[in-house]
């Protein structure tokens, strides 16, 4: 099991509105030079503080601006620090697929709940098999994406109650809650991480019912790119987490690796560097040395993978929710039978889309143009004929599709 930190507040209840994220970039530039975006994602501190240093020194002498290689250094002693702490983990496999539909790489077993991807390919959300829950990024009356917490009722989500209180500012997402209900993983988009999307855990204390603080999960998890949805499998000893890292656009990691009870720091100060930089960055999983232990445990994952693989169904795209009744949704075109139902729900779906647009508008005119009002009066207008649009085509589904 990856180890957890300190406490935090109580999740709140708060309205939530689920709205699309933007899609993520696949790694924010360190620096305007490539070589030294290459050096860091290697770990190679030395080199990039060779670098910088002469690239300081030509700045000064044109009298340019330096902030820049400030920025870079503090990347890098974040990193360096982060080394002291590398989780001696076992990386069983590696497979490299398409971003828009990564969860293919996840073989869960049902018992895990199951996994919903976004017509986006950029959100996750998660069902628990056992008690109900559902988590799912939405967005609230803040810029950044947070994780809000629903229960299934009579087949139907209830309101959201957000998950505040990790300690992370910025957009937070991926989640995945273990079977025990207590112990919590997700992605985290802030200025606390390396860069881009970082894995964090946490726990929730049933005595105060309140979350502990996040706590970035570190090395060999996390990189400078976007590493995100971490998922363990104790039933099976396997766990998952996918990486853009060293990965070109579109494309990601999912990497396979076998869990530490506890965690096992690799020690710094008697392992060679170039080792530990290897299995820090999982440059080149070849080069990560391996006791004949830990050769034989990875022998025996790849044959639990491959009987995962033969039986596991809980991964599933999501491209919309269309509720048509009490036990029945349907989350993707196929989902429908009646070939009138389908193309009526393709253009439900995308005046439904069109409709979420016109509100953003209206809103934002309201905002700030708020003696607009002719222009306030059209929009509120199209608003209304549009709701009554959706409306009708969402009644007309429901009859085709279950009148059959």
């Amino acid at each position: 099991m990856i180890a957890c930190a300190a406490l935090t507040t109580h999740a709140q209840t708060d309205s939530l509105t689920q709205q699309a994220l933007p899609a993520f970039p696949r790694l924010t530039p360190i620096s305007s030079y490539e070589e030294l975006n290459q050096d860091v994602m290697q770990l190679q501190f030395d080199k990039v503080d060779a670098a910088v240093k002469k690239l300081v020194q030509a700045a000064k002498r044109k009298r340019q601006p330096t902030a820049e290689y400030d920025d870079i250094l503090a990347i890098c002693r974040k990193g360096e620090s982060g080394l002291r702490g590398v989780d001696r983990v076992v990386i069983v496999d590696s497979v490299v697929v398409d971003k828009k539909s990564f969860l293919k790489g996840y073989p869960l077993s049902a018992d895990l709940g199951t996994l919903t991807l976004s017509e986006q390919g950029d959100i996750v959300q998660y069902q628990t098999q056992l008690n109900g829950i559902v988590l799912r990024p939405e967005r609230t009356d803040s810029t950044d994406l947070q994780i809000a917490r629903h229960y299934i009722e009579d087949h139907r989500l209830s309101e959201g109650e957000a998950i505040k209180g990790l300690g992370i500012e910025g957009d937070i997402n991926y989640p995945f809650l273990m079977p025990d209900g207590q112990t919590f993983y997700f992605a985290a988009r802030s200025d606390d991480g390396y860069g881009n999307y970082d894995l964090y855990a946490t726990r929730y204390d049933t005595d105060s019912k309140r979350f502990y603080q996040a706590e970035n999960i570190g090395f060999p998890y996390n990189s400078y790119a976007n590493d995100y949805m971490l998922v363990i499998d104790e039933t099976a000893n396997l766990g998952w987490f996918a990486s853009d890292r060293y990965q070109p656009a579109g494309k990601v990691c999912i990497y396979t690796f076998i869990p530490n009870e506890s965690r096992q720091t690799i020690e710094y100060e008697t392992t060679d560097l170039n080792q530990l930089r290897t299995a820090a960055s999982l440059q080149s999983l070849a080069a990560i040395p391996m006791t004949d232990a830990q050769k034989q445990a990875k022998a025996q994952a790849l044959q639990r993978i491959k009987q995962l693989s033969a039986t596991a169904t809980t991964t599933r795209r999501q491209d919309f929710e269309f509720v048509l009744n009490d036990s029945k949704t349907c989350y993707t075109l196929d989902d429908f039978t009646s070939p009138e139902a389908k193309k009526a729900c393709k253009e439900w779906h995308q005046k439904t889309k069109n409709l979420a647009t016109l509100r953003e508008q209206l809103q934002q005119t309201r905002d700030t143009s708020p003696t607009a009002r002719q222009q306030l009066l059209n929009l509120e207008t199209r608003v209304m004929e549009l709701q009554a649009e959706v409306h009708h085509l969402a009644k007309s589904i429901r009859r085709l599709e279950l009148t059959q």
